[in-house]
């Protein structure tokens, strides 16, 4: 069955997350194929269809045995925070916290924007001193990397000659340099194609390593933070 080209704009996902609060058990795979196979997404929908599928086997689950009657208020807070730590936050050492922009329409809640706590405080100073080392750590492997890179890289450049000879349908690696490296994103034709050169034996270029360590000023900034600056005028408050 071909699949139907979709954009945002079209709007579908609105009837989706309808669609997945109403999800009965019996229903929820017929749901998540639906999404997964009648469409062609873009980058946009194909978020929708994830997000709409994952709250639809939620809403699906409480409607079990298995859920004891359904969740309260309170867990699917509970709920709501380890999908978003387990989705995104997986590293995070400090905490997290969601903000209510409305909050600024009520007095009461100035202490959610200009207050951290001390807990919270503690955490930071102690993830600040970790990520210093670290990135000092990062930033010497980087560079025993870049001279390994420059070797192969050397090594590369003789090596291909003799492939170039043997598959003259392709471009010399000195005319399109380009051609010979990973890809590194890209569209599902671009993809198919560095999965074709990836099977034929294509002969691609090392990669280039990559610096992961933090911009000098980022370093400053947690040098502050462990020789006690609170950052961005917060006040300490439990």
């Amino acid at each position: 069955m071909s699949r139907k080209p979709i954009t945002e704009d079209m709007r579908l996902q609105d009837e989706w997350y309808k669609r997945a609060k109403d999800m009965k058990p019996e229903d929820f795979l017929d749901f998540a194929n639906e999404l997964s196979k009648r469409y062609e997404h873009d980058y946009g929908t194909v978020c929708h269809a994830m997000a709409a599928i994952g709250l639809a086997a939620m809403y699906a689950f409480n409607k079990t045995d298995g859920a004891r009657g359904g969740i309260t208020g309170f867990q699917a807070g509970c709920v709501m925070w380890e999908v978003i730590r387990h989705m995104n936050y997986e590293n995070n050492k400090c905490g997290l916290r969601l903000l209510d922009m409305d909050d600024l329409l009520y007095p009461q809640y100035e202490y959610k924007f200009h207050s951290i706590g001390s807990n919270t405080w503690k955490a930071v100073q102690k993830e600040a001193k970790n990520r210093i080392s670290e990135n000092k750590d990062a930033h010497e492997k980087y560079l025993k990397e870049v001279e390994q890179y420059r070797q192969d890289l050397d090594k590369f450049k003789e090596d291909v000659k003799e492939f170039e000879s043997e598959h003259p349908e392709y471009p010399k690696y000195e005319d399109d340099p380009k051609f010979y490296e990973h890809l590194g994103g890209g569209t599902s034709e671009e993809w198919d194609k560095e999965h074709k050169k990836e099977e034929s034996g294509f002969m691609f270029a090392p990669r280039e390593p990559y610096d992961s360590a933090a911009h000098p000023n980022v370093v400053a900034h947690w040098e502050s933070i462990v020789n006690g600056k609170v950052p961005f005028g917060l006040r300490i408050q439990d």
